[in-house]
């Protein structure tokens, strides 16, 4: 990389944000580079129907063909793929692209794996071979990983081998943790040496550089030299949803230390971008239909080890909105079960929210005295265990709940707060249904009658504008993506019908922007998706799904929702200069309202100078006309 540095400044910004972005990670992902015509021709060959019906039931309706979306359970089907634009779109989750990213999805694949795996069912040709930039970015990070794989070997040989490992074998043993389910966790034991690590690794040509690169390692202050991060601690190993081991959780076995210490924060592991134990929970939560989410690596095992296999563990932390991103590409069904502690009682209570924004169906399991999940199933058994869980609070019950604590109700100052606290979890319930039963729930307890709760309710919803994704419902009319954000204004109602029409046929785009100049998008999407019609304008052969190459995951998801829109009728190009139009005259509304606004600012302060100016702007304003 120290081409970088005559390059200039500006460049070595662009190439760094390029190297974090998405579309660098599909590129060097698992193979390297594979060109735009090999992508393009394995794309052409492969039947999106045919590959998506490996997983899932479709049935043809008109020129769509419909069925239970594989990444989130829902009663009624909303997954909808589109062979014409050989595109797939879920109106219920939102996830969407093409036949590349669902095997990304479905099978964990980097998107060159998925771009192997159909080339080889296709016979197509993929070149081998990376330039030299890519090839030394493959290197670091496969030699990253293989460093935190032999680490786990060395800490689970150390465990299983080494005297000093004897009273961590004796405090798991007191746990009552098999061998079996040690072993399914790869469970290990760090030594209490300086340098154990580094010096085992370093038989496997591994610098000290490079363990403190992926956080195994640090540096003393005064001295600079390398010592082992984890020392004297249990060692869980940290997996990511592909089954590549990231970092690592260590557990001390007194009390004179932090009890948990994790990998350090590099670009290899970062706490809330994984869930532990997901890499095994993946089967068993789409057979079971929902996931339980515990907080620490011993809850899971202990579950684990009992028969509850379809539950992780956020590492301690409130849920963050890319696990609930992870948590949705197999359930949407998510059943909370943090410690009953103060801390994880606040923690759920956050989660929550994130949930509920996402479009979650939640159930929270309230753990009685004080317990966390690995306490209540060695004492009470899985069966009292599976028993909580089947009677899980809704989401409204597990808030009013702890909104109300031991406290008498007795004031109507206290029925008020408390309704304030409980009324957002009943604004995002799924179903009207849910609605109805949350809105009894909270005027039996607060002794008011329904109507004075769904009047309330009503005021909050409309206070708060906030409109909750319904994935049973949301494919029974016009999906509009953006819903899933904010209601569509009239800019973004244009907007998006400019790009509708610009995708059928970018030619328009072109002639559009020639006969006005630059189109000024509010949303950045817009506004790249826009440019990529542009740039290939002039291709010999277009299909819109070809964009999907220079997006996002998220940018995917929202093209393919608009991929799925019908496309206006009537003349086109005459239809599209409306929209432009629409676009100028808010434009021009705007202006006049801002300089409005200006003007009553400036008279406030009784600079009348500033207030000449600003009518004289207001005047040119009005006088604008679009055509």
């Amino acid at each position: 990389m120290n081409f970088i540095g005559f390059c200039g400044r500006k460049f070595k910004i662009f190439v760094e944000i390029f190297y974090l972005s998405e579309a660098f990670l599909r590129v060097i992902e698992m193979g390297g580079f594979i060109p735009d015509e090999v992508v393009e021709t394995v794309r052409l060959r492969a039947d999106i129907i045919g590959v998506i019906s490996q997983y899932v039931v479709l049935k043809k309706k008109g020129k769509y063909h419909f069925g239970p979306c594989p990444f989130h359970n829902e009663k009624e089907p909303s997954f909808a793929v589109m062979p014409e634009k050989q595109i797939f779109h879920c109106f219920g989750c939102g996830v969407g692209g093409d036949v590349f990213r669902f095997l990304m999805l479905k099978e964990n694949m980097s998107f060159p794996e998925a771009v192997r795996k159909l080339a080889e069912q296709n016979g197509v040709a993929v070149p081998v071979g990376v330039n030299s930039i890519d090839r030394e970015e493959v290197k670091r990070e496969d030699r990253a990983y293989e460093i935190n794989k032999k680490a786990k070997d060395f800490y689970r040989h150390v465990l299983q081998t080494h005297d000093m490992a004897n009273e961590a074998r004796q405090y798991l043993a007191e746990r009552g943790f098999s061998r079996e389910v040690l072993e399914l966790f790869q469970v290990g034991f760090a030594l209490p040496a300086w340098n154990g690590l580094l010096t085992s690794l370093s038989k496997h040509g591994f610098k000290p550089k490079e363990l403190a690169e992926v956080g195994l390692a640090a540096t003393g202050e005064g001295s600079g030299r390398f010592y082992d991060r984890f020392r004297n601690r249990i060692m869980f190993p940290i997996w990511d949803d592909r089954g590549r081991v990231v970092g690592f959780g260590g557990r001390v076995l007194d009390e004179t230390q932090p009890k948990y210490l994790n990998t350090s924060e590099t670009p290899y592991f970062s706490k809330g971008r994984v869930l532990y134990g997901l890499h095994l929970a993946k089967l068993p939560v789409r057979e079971e239909g929902f996931v339980i989410v515990m907080e620490g690596y011993l809850d899971v095992i202990t579950a684990c080890q009992f028969g509850v296999t379809n539950a992780v563990a956020s590492l301690g932390t409130s849920l963050t909105r890319e696990q609930v991103r992870l948590l949705m590409r197999h359930t949407k069904d998510i059943v909370v079960a943090f410690d009953a502690d103060s801390a994880g009682v606040a923690a759920t209570l956050r989660g929550l929210a994130l949930l509920m924004e996402l479009g979650c169906r939640v159930r929270v399991v309230d753990i009685p005295d004080g317990k966390d999940p690995d306490q209540f199933i060695r004492r009470q058994g899985v069966q009292a265990w599976n028993s909580l869980v089947e009677n899980a609070f809704s989401l409204v019950e597990y808030t009013l709940k702890k909104a109300i604590g031991q406290k008498e109700i007795r004031t109507v100052a206290e029925k008020v707060k408390i309704a304030q606290q409980v009324l957002p979890s009943l604004a995002g319930l799924q179903s009207e249904v849910e609605k109805e039963e949350g809105i009894k729930v909270l005027a039996k307890n607060l002794s008011l009658s329904w109507d004075t709760v769904a009047g309330e309710l009503r005021r909050f919803e409309d206070l708060h504008r906030k409109k909750w994704p319904n994935p049973d419902n949301i494919a029974k009319r016009k999906h509009n993506i953006l819903s899933r954000e904010d209601q569509p204004d009239a800019r973004d109602r244009a907007e998006r019908g400019i790009l509708r029409l610009v995708l059928e046929d970018p030619a328009l785009g072109k002639v559009i922007s020639e006969e006005r100049g630059e189109i000024l998008f509010h949303r950045p999407f817009h506004r790249k998706v826009f440019n990529l019609c542009l740039e290939t304008a002039g291709s010999r052969v277009y299909n819109p799904v070809m964009i999907f190459n220079h997006l996002a995951s998220d940018e995917q998801e929202l093209l393919s929702g608009l991929l799925m829109e019908e496309i206006p009728g009537g003349d086109r190009p005459q239809i599209l200069r409306g929209l432009v139009g629409a676009i100028d005259r808010i434009e021009i509304k705007e202006r006049k309202e801002q300089l409005l606004r200006e003007i009553s600012s400036a008279e406030k302060i009784g600079d009348q100078e500033q207030v000449t100016q600003l009518l004289r702007d207001l005047r040119q304003a009005i006088s604008l006309r679009t055509p």
